[in-house]
């Protein structure tokens, strides 16, 4: 198994589980704050925010840093940042209720204590992957191009399933599990594939220059 195909699996696993996120973050937000337009302005506006820095320290990371291990870390912390989400999302959301402040701002405030850490950890990974498989200059726009897009259909599927089945049939419990285990089981997989497939020692040495 190649080291690209673990890549590819990486960002396109990621991309389903932040979408996935999205989805229950409305649903976790709807008891007490409605599902109105300010709840999902909220939770689209604290998911895109939390995206654009993870974007930007991803690039940051993956240039300082060009290691597989680093990005299996990196995706192992998203996982355990879902946790505290999973534990305490109603005691959380039902504290900012409790605080009396107009719906727009309780749903905004409650969204970026629940989902910012997680969600910016998961947006590091499409540019730190990019970094990865990148060999040189003239394929980058191409290998970028192709993992974004893998991602964002990785992204599609986590939206439209987790919407019409997942919470149907798991509940929001069940589904942040689900995404915990799934992004240890990413991080796993990008490590097994990544070594298993040997380091070459001259992309090793682009990598690092």
């Amino acid at each position: 198994m190649s080291r690209t195909f673990g890549v590819v699996v990486t960002v396109f696993g990621c991309g389903w589980v932040l979408m996935g996120l999205e989805i229950v973050g409305g649903r976790m937000l709807s008891p007490d704050f409605g599902s109105g337009v300010w709840v999902w302005g909220s939770v689209i506006s604290v998911f895109l925010a939390a995206l654009g820095i993870g974007y930007f320290a991803g690039g940051l990371l993956s240039q300082r840093f060009p290691s597989c291990f680093c990005l299996a870390i990196i995706i192992i912390m998203a996982a355990i940042s879902i946790m505290p989400v999973v534990l305490w999302h109603r005691a959380m959301s039902g504290w900012f209720a409790s605080l009396e402040l107009h719906e727009r701002w309780g749903s905004l405030f409650a969204a970026t204590a629940l989902f910012f850490v997680p969600i910016m950890l998961l947006g590091i990974v499409s540019p730190y992957a990019v970094r990865l498989v990148t060999k040189d200059v003239e394929s980058v726009g191409t290998k970028a191009g192709t993992l974004y897009a893998i991602s964002t259909l990785g992204s599609f599927l986590g939206c439209l399933l987790t919407s019409f089945y997942f919470i149907l049939w798991m509940g929001i419990r069940q589904i942040l599990l689900f995404s915990v285990a799934a992004l240890f089981l990413i991080a796993m997989f990008l490590l097994v594939t990544w070594y298993a497939g040997g380091i070459d020692k001259k992309e090793a040495v682009a990598h690092e220059s």
